[in-house]
């Protein structure tokens, strides 16, 4: 950021003030209008939680709970860190229940995994990094979703982790991939994110009206998307996108006849799809069969594979139809 007194660019730093808190006042049959004895700050006492002073400071509160969570004889942080990381990468975690760990919870389909997940988070230092490679890198994650009779017999929901189960693209990954197929993706990173909506204040209520046009500003990643909370992506909210003004520990998986309808029909894809065949005339000019290449190259990344049968007797056609 460039300062406006003129003087030069330096580092930016965001922070907060912290005020001391009032005091808590155990509350009777929990009226706010009859305030009993003080109580200090603390955790549950099956928690064991940190102690703490009535007079303690915010940040020196904020500290504890910190340092609480991540003290050597607590192996539950480590292990829903961990759980989660799992969970984003094969789309179930070992521990079905990411939000909870307790009795109402699930139990973990391969225990000692998940242990030597989160010694591995705390030997190296709570950084994400190394997990996500040792997980990406592991002959599990890199099978194939080749199907086993046999194993869906006694493992129909794969909990055992015999074949890769299919996951399909989140929301947000698909609109990216549309727009990086198509040419058009804007790569900028950082900075403000994109509004694509109009906002009209009527009485004190925000109208959001969503802006469909062409503009280079609305083609970035939808991770810099303005996610207003009356107005809802179409294309995204189809795909299963989750409001993004409530918390959920798992995404919903829904197959329904308005994906396909959105892909046929939503202006956005149209638009894209306009643009992916102006860029495959434009890199391969008219030859109809290299455009047919590079468009199998572009979207599945890979040749068009196509099988083709003996012709008929009856009417001499050579069938072609692409491989799976």
């Amino acid at each position: 950021t460039t300062r406006l007194d003129g003087l030069a660019k330096g580092p930016t730093a965001y922070v907060g003030r912290v005020d001391t808190p009032p005091v808590t006042h155990r509350l009777y049959r929990g009226d706010p209008q009859a305030p009993r004895e003080a109580v200090a700050p603390g955790a549950l006492t099956i928690l064991t939680g940190p102690p703490m002073a009535m007079n303690e400071p915010e940040q020196a509160r904020r500290l504890k709970l910190a340092r609480w969570l991540v003290r050597p004889d607590n192996p539950l942080t480590p292990r829903v860190i961990a759980n989660r990381l799992w969970h984003y990468h094969f789309g179930t975690g070992i521990v079905e229940t990411p939000n909870d760990f307790g009795f109402n919870g699930s139990r973990p389909s391969h225990p000692k995994l998940i242990d030597w997940l989160a010694s591995q988070l705390i030997a190296h230092e709570y950084r994400l990094k190394p997990l996500h490679r040792a997980i990406v890198l592991s002959a599990v994650y890199r099978q194939s979703t080749k199907f086993n009779t046999t194993a869906h017999k006694l493992d129909a929901s794969n909990r055992l982790l015999w074949r890769r189960s299919p996951q399909r693209l989140e929301a947000e990954a698909l609109r990216d991939t549309l727009l990086a197929v198509s040419g058009k993706l804007n790569t900028e990173r950082g900075g403000p994110g994109f509004e694509d909506v109009t906002m009209a204040d009527n009485n004190g209520t925000t109208y959001y009206e969503p802006i469909d046009k062409e503009d280079e500003r609305f083609y970035r990643r939808t991770v810099y998307r303005f996610w207003p909370r009356g107005n809802r992506s179409a294309l995204l909210d189809t795909f299963d996108c989750p409001d993004p003004s409530a918390a959920a520990p798992r995404r919903a998986v829904t197959t329904t006849p308005l994906q396909a309808l959105s892909l046929l029909n939503n202006s956005f894809v149209l638009n894209l799809s306009e643009h992916f065949a102006a860029r495959i005339q434009r890199e391969v000019k008219n030859n109809e069969g290299a455009q047919v290449d590079r468009a199998y190259q572009l979207a599945y990344q890979r040749s068009p594979c196509l099988l083709y049968t003996s012709p008929s007797p009856r009417d001499g056609l050579l069938s072609r139809m692409p491989s799976s």
